[in-house]
């Protein structure tokens, strides 16, 4: 735990002992131990899942040599080298429907896209290449051998590792594992993720608001990223402001969650419990990160359970948990090759104002102008309680500790929603 005492006219000065972001990000990933138990389960439900051993090939992918294009197969050896050539049509062979004899010399079939490829057969010309009179076809020269023809094994060979151990399963993956003919996966354990949000202010949606109350909304922003990122979710509600109600939850969610995330609670007011109950129960392994929003951001263990104080307010809470959540969970969950979510360059039309010593994210809208050129606005206000501009915006603008301020025309760095997960 940070010891630094806190400057009280600037919550970023540098003798507060925030943590760098890059480094909160290092210390989180390293504290977290993925998940070793797993389960089968049928192919249409492992989306979003993590592949526990690797998945080998017992076939050839396609299995066979077959024609890529609608067209005639001929051996490639009886290529006109000028003029044109007649080649006799023997029979045809359709998708799921070989033709099983052998071409002779000049012999040709007529053959439909996925066929296999007949006996004797190494090359397909189009149709549109090709003038039919009867049962002759009329090949030009200017072909080359091979062409037109997917070769057995092209895409996998038997005994090859079609998706690795430790692979996030998206649809891609799906279709790799049914094309050896997977029917049901071995995947990593899906890690159960507990919640709860504090303050006495909150309501639940749908309850009546009394003077002084607001709405729960991080819980459920919490709730579809824990969701779509495919963890099971562990609703506990909304704790009251008391350091035991903050014990029993805390002890009650590690004793049954793979992981325990809160909102709230964690910054250093009278009515902040969140970090004295996790200093009783585990232990603090940071507190405090120079970023805007999501400053008063803590990560610890409760037992075997990781656990991530997230800031009071919504977009905070977002910003934290696509920086240092989300790679944490995936790590959980089994995935390997961690990869930082892919950044892109863009044109800043609107100013970004920047401190110095901490990174800066604020909500943006991507567009493009007239010649194509990625441009990011701003959405106007930046508050870190103003959730509804998260929903306006479309990516993140990010600032690190040692950007200055950002001018329209300023190239910046961009995190797009889409693919955040």
């Amino acid at each position: 735990m940070e010891t630094n005492s806190q400057n009280q006219t600037d919550c970023f000065d540098l003798t507060s002992g925030l943590v760098p972001i890059e480094e909160a990000e290092r210390r989180v990933l390293e504290n977290i131990r993925p998940l070793t138990s797993t389960e089968i389960i049928d192919l249409p439900e492992a989306l979003s899942r993590v592949l526990a051993k690797p998945a080998k090939s017992k076939i050839n992918v396609p299995p066979h040599a077959n024609s890529a294009m609608d067209g005639f197969a001929i051996a490639g050896k009886h290529l006109p080298s000028s003029g044109s050539k007649d080649f006799c049509i023997v029979g045809e062979a359709l998708a799921g429907t070989p033709w099983n004899q052998r071409l002779d010399n000049n012999e040709t079939v007529r053959v439909t896209t996925g066929a296999v490829m007949p006996s004797g057969a190494d090359t397909v010309i189009i149709q549109e290449d090709v003038e039919v009179t009867g049962n002759v076809a009329v090949i030009r020269a200017g072909h080359r051998c091979g062409q037109n023809v997917r070769s057995a094994g092209e895409d996998l060979k038997q005994h090859d590792v079609a998706v690795a151990e430790g692979t996030l399963i998206g649809p891609a993956e799906l279709g790799v594992l049914a094309s050896i003919g997977i029917g049901r996966v071995e995947v990593v354990r899906k890690p159960v993720v507990a919640i709860f949000s504090t303050g006495d202010e909150l309501k639940n949606a749908g309850e009546p608001l009394n003077k002084g109350a607001i709405y729960d909304s991080n819980r459920y922003v919490l709730m579809g990223l824990l969701k779509r990122a495919g963890l099971s979710v562990m609703n506990l509600g909304i704790i009251p402001d008391n350091e035991q109600s903050t014990l029993n939850a805390l002890a009650d969610a590690s004793a049954k969650a793979d992981a325990v995330i809160t909102s709230g609670g964690v910054s250093t007011g009278s009515a902040d419990y969140v970090i004295k109950a996790l200093q009783q129960l585990g232990q603090v392994n940071l507190w405090r990160i120079a970023i805007r929003p999501g400053r008063p951001f803590a990560f610890g263990r409760i037992g075997q359970a990781p656990f991530f104080g997230l800031p009071g307010n919504p977009v905070a809470v977002m910003v934290t948990y696509y920086r240092l959540v989300l790679p944490a969970l995936r790590k959980l969950m089994g995935m390997r090759n961690l990869h930082p979510v892919a950044t892109l360059k863009a044109k800043a039309a609107s100013s970004f104002r920047k401190k110095p010593n901490r990174a800066e994210v604020y909500r943006a809208v991507l567009t493009y102008d007239h010649d194509g050129t990625p441009v990011v606005s701003s959405t106007g206000q930046q508050g870190s309680g103003l959730l509804h501009s998260m929903s306006e915006a479309n990516c993140l603008v990010l600032l690190d500790e040692d950007a200055g301020a950002v001018k329209p025309g300023d190239l910046v760095n961009i995190q797009m929603f889409d693919g955040l997960n």
